[in-house]
């Protein structure tokens, strides 16, 4: 009987850590939201307007590394990239995904100098959703399989995507340079 109990509380406590992992998300995907709601409305420059000719391409070429950079941490192309080993433990496995993602931010860093503040919050927001679906995927997890699934089913069970939302906000800071 007390072995039933105990099983309850374990599904009592698994069910309360998906709601506030859920709860965590959803905050997140709001925060992202509320960004490029500031960015639409205003796409002020990062640079002076007199900062010399080219701005505009350094801009624009700024924007291009960003969507690319966030087609390659987006999940689908991360697990493509990455497949698991068949020997790899779950926690290494997560290290290696966790990794790939700082790399591709670490190798575009120096780009946000030529966005707004408001795109780059979000992009760093994109980047800190996909890296909390890893880590929660990783919870529990017996293989690195194990996590793969995880991450699929949890990445096409989002409301919203992160990194959609990021690219859609990149494509307005792009127009912006385009029409000024």
């Amino acid at each position: 009987m007390v072995l039933f109990y105990v099983y309850i509380l374990l599904y009592v406590l698994a069910v309360v850590g998906v709601v506030l992992f859920a709860i965590g998300l959803l905050r997140n995907l709001a925060a992202i939201r509320s960004s490029i709601q500031g960015l639409s409305m205003s796409l002020a420059p990062a640079a002076p307007a007199d900062a010399g000719p080219g701005i505009e391409t350094l801009r624009l070429q700024a924007c291009e590394r960003f969507t690319l950079m966030l087609e390659r941490i987006s999940i689908p192309n991360l697990l493509l990239r990455i497949p698991p080993a068949e020997d790899s433990a779950p926690r290494e496995y997560t290290a290696e995904l966790l990794l790939a993602i700082r790399q591709e931010v670490e190798y575009n860093i120096t780009q946000q100098i030529y966005v707004s503040d408001s795109l780059w919050r979000i992009i760093t927001q994109s980047r800190d959703n996909i890296s909390m679906l890893i880590a929660r995927a990783a919870e529990g997890a017996d293989s690195s399989r194990q996590i793969t699934e995880r991450l699929r089913r949890m990445s096409a069970q989002q409301a919203e995507d992160p990194v959609a939302l990021a690219q859609g906000a990149i494509r307005r800071e792009a127009a912006s340079v385009l029409t000024t």
